[in-house]
């Protein structure tokens, strides 16, 4: 196969509410996390659904995904969930997130501040790692799939597969409904994916 650099895939992301620092005294951080990362899958199914990358090509074409089922949509199964990650540590892709956060105050804030609420947003797209990020030690209790989350879809199996993030913080002038003003925001995570290294499953990400 020859090497091919052109990005073809490409997306946004949104997200409109409540993002606490991910050291805010909240005793539900999980369930925080976890509400968020269903917001993510909805819009993943969609784009799982529609993207032409994910689609089955048999006219012997272009490949995309009829020849990288098993690695491309690559399913893990934990805690009654049925994770489907894009990025996973098989498949030889790796993602760059280009981050709009719209907030409260004037720019400018203090930057531990936008750190510590990045982290809850990179856990929102990936898969939870034990029965405790789905909310096990809390009051409400573990959080379970509805059928319509079965396969919950997220963007990474580990928040590791990131490979570069920019952010860029501005003021929030509409007010977001149903939020705590000091921790709304209104998110546009601009993603691309890209192979590190091309292979014949992941070729659909990239253009000849």
């Amino acid at each position: 196969m020859e090497a091919a650099t052109e990005i073809e895939m490409e997306f946004r992301l949104t997200y409109a509410g409540d993002l606490f620092a991910h050291r805010s005294r909240i005793s539900n951080r999980s369930l925080h996390v976890h509400d968020i990362r269903k917001k993510f899958h909805e819009q993943l199914k969609k784009l799982w659904n529609e993207h032409p990358v994910f689609e089955q090509d048999d006219s012997g074409g272009s490949i995309l995904l009829e020849s990288s089922v098993s690695s491309i949509g690559e399913t893990f199964e934990f805690g009654d969930f049925k994770w489907q990650p894009i990025v996973t540590k098989r498949n030889g892709l790796m993602c760059e997130l280009d981050i709009l956060m719209l907030r409260d105050g004037r720019p400018g804030r203090v930057q531990t501040d936008i750190d510590n609420r990045l982290k809850i947003i990179f856990d929102a797209l990936r898969m939870a790692r034990d029965m405790q990020e789905l909310g096990e030690k809390t009051a409400e209790g573990k959080r379970t799939p509805k059928p319509e989350e079965i396969p919950f879809f997220v963007l990474l199996e580990d928040d590791n597969l990131i490979s570069r993030v920019s952010v860029t913080s501005d003021m929030l002038l509409e007010p977001v409904a149903a939020t705590n003003p000091k921790a709304a925001v209104r998110l546009i995570i601009n993603v691309t994916v890209r192979p590190y290294k091309v292979t014949w499953d992941n070729s659909g990400f990239v253009g000849s």
